[in-house]
């Protein structure tokens, strides 16, 4: 039963999925400006003002050196993955260091536009939200849109970047700590509580069929 019911939830998902994409990839646009806007407003405000650079990197030459130059393709990906694609942040006026820095990676950038795909999806299908959808959904956009700027490169005082917003937020260093051995646990965790919420608001948003008597 729950394999069928698996099936049918995907169909649903086709479906609703060919019947609004164009909302569906609206959704996820603004998702992703919204996400990278919210970034932007907590670092410029918790770390020391607007940012006053930004720096572009040849990432695809960076990435085609890389290929050229590495025998092994696993170590190739690890490395490519790691490569900054945009940089912003605020120097020192005075001293020209920056106080804080933002890098987007290739791995970022992945994550970002998963996450907003992901978001955008279930904003996108329609349909009831339903309790257990809402909580689902919730619970998933906040695990991966909270730990989802460990992925990108960002440097304040010798913190990580989830060590970083955590300490804008007030919490402690230990617990920073505690919370970041758990990113490797929670992330996975928060997408398919996403995937989840996606697939019951699916299941919520299938015509009702008629009755037996009509």
């Amino acid at each position: 039963m729950g394999g069928a019911a698996n099936v049918t939830a995907l169909r649903l998902l086709r479906a609703r999925l060919r019947a609004r994409r164009r909302t569906v990839a609206a959704a996820t646009a603004v998702v992703f400006v919204v996400y990278q806007t919210l970034i932007l407003v907590v670092l410029a405000a918790g770390l020391g003002g607007a940012p006053n650079y930004v720096r572009r990197y040849p990432a695809w030459e960076n990435a085609h050196r890389i290929v050229r130059l590495t025998p092994s393709a696993a170590d190739a990906a690890a490395l490519i993955e790691r490569e900054p694609l945009i940089e912003y942040g605020r120097r020192h006026p005075v001293f020209g260091v920056a106080v804080w820095s933002f890098e987007l990676t290739w791995s970022g950038l992945l994550f970002f536009v998963s996450f907003s795909a992901l978001v955008g999806i279930y904003l996108g299908i329609g349909g009831r939200a339903g309790r257990w959808g809402t909580v689902s959904s919730l619970g998933g956009a906040g695990a991966v849109g909270l730990l989802g700027a460990s992925v990108s490169s960002l440097t304040h005082c010798g913190f990580g970047s989830f060590g970083v917003l955590l300490a804008i937020s007030g919490i402690s260093a230990a617990t920073i700590q505690w919370f970041a051995r758990l990113e490797p646990v929670l992330i996975p965790a928060g997408y398919a509580l996403i995937v989840l919420a996606i697939l019951t608001r699916a299941r919520r948003a299938a015509p009702m069929p008629a009755a037996a008597g009509a």
